[in-house]
């Protein structure tokens, strides 16, 4: 089984330059897709605790006006 899987590749060396220029291509290409989408985590996250943020205090706001609205007994 190893003979087979090792004749699929007999085309790979390791010096030749169209093979490592290939691995180069999908190392940038993956490594750029890993930090854009660590990117997008962090500004999905920051946007979440913003909106988190502005809710809470308008929901202060909102019991605050409440309370002012609401007579005293």
């Amino acid at each position: 089984m190893q003979l087979l899987s090792l004749l699929a590749f007999e085309n790979l060396t390791p010096f030749n330059w169209d093979t490592i220029q290939h691995a180069l291509n999908f190392l940038w290409q993956g490594l750029l897709a890993i930090f854009v989408v660590i990117g997008l985590i962090v500004v999905a996250v920051k946007l979440t605790s913003f909106a988190i943020a502005k809710a809470s205090e308008w929901k202060k706001q909102q019991a605050q006006k409440q309370q002012e609205e609401t007579p005293l007994e």
